[in-house]
């Protein structure tokens, strides 16, 4: 794990990567205009308030974009070949980059997934993604 933390050296991200390694999914909420934010920051990007506080939320999303990886950035991740790297808009107001946990195939743009964070990260602490069951079964 010493090696993960040496790729998430960002102090406004060390909650979030401390939640990560939790389980959890924390991201930053501001006091001022009630909305959350994703990446951390020391101030709010939407209004610019310092008032800034952590919360844990939901994985439910949509994905809004995906792209197909068949060659691995480095061989901790050829095991995965062919994988699928999605932009998720979670529910909870922000979009994240999450990797999916099923076939590629089986990822399509505009499906409901469960984002969850990585409980075995292969190169820096991350999310992974799976279809929500509902949209599986066509409830």
């Amino acid at each position: 794990m010493n090696e993960l933390r040496a790729a998430t050296s960002d102090p406004e991200a060390e909650i979030y990567f401390e939640g990560l390694g939790r389980g959890v999914i924390l991201l930053q909420h501001c006091a001022g205009c009630d909305r959350r934010q994703f990446p951390p920051r020391v101030h709010c990007s939407h209004c610019g308030g310092r008032e800034l506080s952590w919360a844990e939320v939901a994985g439910a999303g949509t994905v809004y974009a995906k792209t197909v990886n068949r060659r691995a950035p480095e061989p901790a991740f050829e095991k995965f070949l062919p994988y699928v790297v999605a932009l998720v808009d979670l529910d909870a107001g922000v979009r994240v980059m999450a990797r999916a946990d099923c076939p590629a195939g089986a990822v399509v743009t505009a499906m409901r997934v469960n984002v969850f964070p990585d409980p075995d990260p292969v190169a820096a602490p991350g999310l992974l993604f799976v279809p929500d069951p509902a949209t599986l079964s066509g409830a």
